[in-house]
């Protein structure tokens, strides 16, 4: 397997709503390349934006996210940002540069990359941890939850929908 950032394909791959929160996911390895996102990140598109910046596919990768993000700039939706730690000191550049367009912002070390199931399993923790109470019946469904169209009650139900057993393992502990 290679271990080396893959830089051939798109430099940025972008899925889900136009007018839902988003998750701007910075990928210093490149995954991606053949221009969709991850399989385990797909489920979260019905309900949020995902855009997956592959780093080393560009020579300016952070004016490049720099662009993604100001994509934002006249929306009025909450932006997540996930980075692996390989990205660096750029990352708290970027989010000195946009503090007041990024709504909190996760950092996950290697060797997992940041397609693994955990990762999706700990960025939904760390949402549901910013207050969210969340309530799931014996058969998977809500009963209650979040606010409808906040970044966490989005979230939380396109990960319970589609990818129901990562949420029990989550609420197994």
């Amino acid at each position: 397997m290679d271990e080396e950032p893959r830089t051939e394909g798109p430099s940025v791959v972008w899925a889900g709503p136009p007018d839902a929160p988003a998750v701007v996911v910075l990928d210093p390895a490149g995954v991606g390349r053949h221009g969709d996102l991850p399989g385990t990140w797909r489920p979260l598109t019905e309900h949020l934006q995902v855009m997956w910046c592959r780093l080393p596919a560009t020579d300016e990768p952070w004016h490049e996210v720099d662009e993604v993000l100001s994509e934002f700039a006249d929306r009025s939706v909450p932006v997540h940002l996930v980075a692996g730690a390989a990205a660096g000191s750029g990352v708290g550049d970027l989010i000195r540069r946009h503090e007041d367009l990024i709504t909190s912002a996760q950092t996950f070390a290697a060797p997992v990359p940041l397609g693994h199931p955990e990762v999706v399993l700990e960025v939904l923790r760390d949402l549901l941890a910013q207050g969210v109470d969340v309530h799931v019946d014996q058969m998977g469904e809500v009963d209650g939850g979040p606010e409808a169209g906040s970044l966490l009650g989005d979230a939380a139900s396109a990960l319970r929908r589609s990818v129901a057993q990562l949420f029990e393992r989550l609420k197994a502990g």
